[in-house]
């Protein structure tokens, strides 16, 4: 199974490079998000999370304003589920101007898989969305899926690799909808702080966009431990 989970992303990875050949504006954009993680029980946890994409850096050209909360349930320490719900608003413009921006309620389902190989800690993120797009003249359904590969290897007790590469699908026509890939670097503040900071590169069938990425990712554990 392992190694069907290995091959799975490369596979996908073909499908997406014959799909994604333009690239788009070549003005470097930035990507900022806030994760939070926190542990209820052995078996809950609650999850959250708020991105900001821009077009071009230092400059109020927004991409994408995208909140997400959700509940997750843990088998065990390698295998969990979650549901969850986002509220999006999203600037499909380059250029900026007075056009309406999409709205978009969205429910999601997924499955988290986490495994070491190669001495690394890898995770994969298989995750289905309801998509409720409200557009300035009519309102659409849309069904997508998603795959993701994460890998992180610390470097000492301070500083992390991070890398990961997800592929999304739209299934109302089962196509290549976009591809995200990321490299960065992390960096422990403490036991339930880090930042990482990278390049990310996103990508659609006819235009990419590269992308300074900071991330600040927060992880509570409220259960009681014995002392």
């Amino acid at each position: 199974m392992k190694t069907n989970l290995f091959i799975l992303p490369f596979t996908l990875l073909f499908q997406y490079l014959i799909f994604a050949q333009n690239l788009g504006e070549t003005t470097w954009g930035s990507w900022y998000e806030i994760t939070s993680s926190n542990r209820i029980t052995n078996a809950l946890s609650l999850s959250g999370s708020y991105t900001n994409w821009n077009y071009e850096l230092l400059k109020k050209n927004t991409h994408l304003h995208l909140g997400i909360v959700g509940i997750n349930y843990h088998f065990n320490k390698n295998v969990s589920v979650g549901v969850g719900y986002a509220y999006g608003d999203i600037d499909t413009s380059f250029e900026i101007n007075n056009t309406p921006d999409i709205l978009e309620h969205r429910i999601l389902e997924q499955i988290v898989l986490k495994h070491k190989l190669f001495n690394l800690n890898w995770s994969h993120r298989f995750k289905l969305e309801q998509r409720f797009l409200e557009y300035p003249t009519e309102d659409i359904l849309k069904h997508r899926l998603r795959y993701r590969l994460k890998g992180k290897q610390p470097l000492n007790k301070t500083l992390f690799l991070s890398f990961y590469d997800e592929i999304h699908f739209n299934l109302n026509e089962f196509d290549f909808q976009q591809n995200r890939a990321y490299l960065g670097l992390g960096i422990n503040i403490n036991n339930h702080t880090n930042i990482d900071l990278g390049y990310a590169r996103h990508s659609f069938k006819t235009k990419s966009f590269h992308r300074l990425s900071v991330q600040l990712n927060l992880k509570y554990d409220f259960r009681n431990k014995k002392s």
